[in-house]
């Protein structure tokens, strides 16, 4: 009687289960590479909740920045309109003390505080230290100073402001009006014809108010000459003379004994 083979028991037991033995493996192997995928949406996970987090912090820092800022400016302003020079440079002094760089708006009240103080020095030495910080001028500061070197009859310096503005590409014509209206009321009139005659021959027009001014304050100072060119210049401008400027120009003819 033949002895039983037991070798094919065991080649039995080794293909018998074929399927169960070759997912084993793969399965093993599945779950190596899922770990490393699972943790790495995990880490990307807490990345985008930090950065968002991030950029909620960064926003909340902006708003009490521009608070902060906002509450700067309405004191510097209103110690600005009352000529205090001093308490607007100890709010710029603040500003830059709780981490605030000045912009042009707070050098602007610095600027208007010396100049309704009566000022021009100190209101031009705020203006450099403006432009020594790199800080672009507003129109309005530049308009601040022409007002009071006017107020003072520096019509050349407030000139030397005119020419900075077209420099930055400012409109200078308010600033312009600004000036010759300031040096007829403060009593520079002789400066103020110059000054408009040169404007108007540049291009520049002004208003009927300041027509009517200077052709009235002409007349009553007995300058017949300019009164009539600066007629001439409204005329030529669009507006034709009234009685009142017709007047105006009778009446220094009598006083001067002008016979034309």
């Amino acid at each position: 009687m033949a002895t039983p083979s037991t070798s094919a028991p065991t080649a039995a037991s080794s293909s018998a289960f074929p399927l169960t033995t070759a997912a084993r493996f793969p399965r093993a192997s599945t779950s190596g590479t899922r770990t490393p995928a699972i943790a790495e949406r995990r880490r990307t996970r807490r990345r985008r909740l930090s950065e968002g987090s991030g950029g909620d912090r960064s926003a909340a820092a902006g708003a009490v920045e521009k608070g902060l800022r906002l509450a700067f400016l309405e004191q510097l302003a209103e110690r600005a309109r009352s000529a205090d020079a001093l308490g607007v440079a100890d709010t710029i002094y603040d500003m830059v003390a709780a981490g605030l760089s000045p912009g042009p708006r707070s050098f602007h009240g610095l600027v208007a505080a010396h100049a309704l103080a009566g000022d021009a020095d100190c209101a031009m030495q705020a203006l450099r230290r403006e432009l020594s910080s790199g800080v672009r001028p507003l129109h309005e500061t530049f308009v601040a100073l022409v007002r009071v070197f006017a107020k003072k009859g520096f019509s050349t310096r407030a000139m030397e402001i005119l020419a900075a503005m077209e420099r930055y590409k400012y409109d200078i014509r308010k600033a312009w009006l600004v000036l010759v209206e300031e040096l007829v009321r403060n009593h520079y009139l002789e400066d103020a014809n110059t000054v408009f005659l040169k404007g108007a021959k540049s291009g520049l027009q002004g208003t009927d108010e300041l027509y009517d001014l200077l052709i009235e304050e002409d007349c009553k100072a007995g300058d017949h000459s300019n009164a009539l060119t600066i007629a001439y210049q409204m005329e030529a401008a669009g507006r034709m003379a009234t009685t009142f400027h017709f007047n105006c120009l009778l009446s220094v003819q009598v006083l001067c004994d002008i016979d034309r």
